[in-house]
């Protein structure tokens, strides 16, 4: 028996329109809020992170307040983060990723803390302390890092669908002895690699230095060799910000594209106040590699144009002589 379900358009809209909204957590919906306690020697009148000065004998202790407004004490765990570069340029913090070999200095080495769970009970609020300790050697800079700080997930009940959980990341740049001056950045090369959504350039950036790289526009150029007036690709990242002695791996999408098979030159032109660099790499792309570009179908190179459109010829007029002859015979 065959069922009719009616379903009212209204509805499906509100369906629809509900499907939009983000599931993120917020501040407002997890009951507690974290505030960083601000030291002496902060360098600014910054008070949402940490901004301090300190000699080559780094000995200190910052303070943070857990301030617990439910009903209900909660299970907090602490991380300590280190200073990072993510692939669209925005500096986020995380110790799983890949360091750059001139970090001397990380902060979750420098950093510790005597607790990584501790409970808040019902309203009220919690001290935590981070120790700040390292001797360094002959370094002028920053060192740039953050406190993670999140409600302990309960193993009792298992996650509904996604499970967002909120964390308030609070930053720390400890700025030793002097600021460093010294601005530069590396082009470290780039690879043909594959992602869900097609080809793509992946590159890769290194900043050697300890200090922030802020305000930096990359633009990207692809010509084919020998031609660099013929662009045949035009992209550009601005406001791009690099943490002290990270790497930076921008993606470059070539989905959309119409690159053929052929050797091609990446241009990649880097301005900020302190940085006029051009580099550029050499590359290839094969003609599976083209096809591949081109949502699977095969790119054909100029020297095999030719009989393809010799084939569409002759096929055509293979057809054409067929029905001309079915044509006579039906008069």
């Amino acid at each position: 028996m065959k069922t009719n379900v009616f379903f009212p358009i209204p509805l499906l809209l509100l369906s629809f329109f509900l499907m939009l909204i983000p599931s993120t957590a917020s501040a407002a919906g997890t009951a507690y809020y974290v505030k960083a306690v601000i030291p002496e020697n902060q360098l600014d009148n910054t008070e949402d992170y940490f901004n301090i000065g300190t000699t080559a004998t780094i000995n200190q202790t910052i303070e943070l307040l857990i301030t617990n407004e439910s009903d209900e004490n909660k299970t907090m765990e602490l991380a300590l983060l280190d200073g990072m570069t993510t692939k669209d340029g925005a500096i986020s913090y995380d110790i799983d990723h890949k360091y750059d070999k001139s970090q001397r200095y990380k902060f979750s080495q420098v950093a510790s803390v005597e607790q990584k769970e501790i409970t808040v009970n019902a309203n009220s609020t919690q001290q935590v302390k981070v120790l700040l300790k390292s001797q360094t050697d002959n370094f002028d800079g920053t060192i740039l890092g953050a406190v993670n700080i999140h409600e302990k997930e309960d193993e009792e009940q298992p996650a509904a669908g996604l499970n967002n959980v909120f964390a308030y990341n609070i930053p720390v740049k400890i700025r030793v002895n002097k600021e460093n001056k010294n601005i530069q950045l590396n082009y470290k090369g780039m690879v043909l690699a594959k992602n869900p959504l097609g080809k793509a350039i992946d590159m890769s950036f290194e900043n050697p230095m300890p200090n922030i790289i802020r305000d930096l526009n990359l633009s990207f150029e692809i010509y084919k060799q020998g031609k660099p007036s013929d662009i045949l690709y035009k992209d550009h990242k601005s406001g791009v910000e690099i943490a002290p002695n990270s790497l930076f791996s921008p993606e470059l999408s070539l989905a959309s594209s119409k690159l053929k098979a052929g050797d091609y030159v990446l241009k990649i032109v880097g301005k900020s106040k302190d940085i006029d660099a051009v580099w550029e790499s050499d590359f290839s792309i094969s003609r599976s590699d083209s096809g591949y570009l081109n949502e699977g179908l095969e790119v054909l190179s100029n020297n095999n144009r030719i009989w393809v459109i010799l084939a569409v010829v002759i096929t055509l007029m293979v057809v054409g002589g067929a029905s001309y002859v079915f044509y006579k015979r039906k008069k």
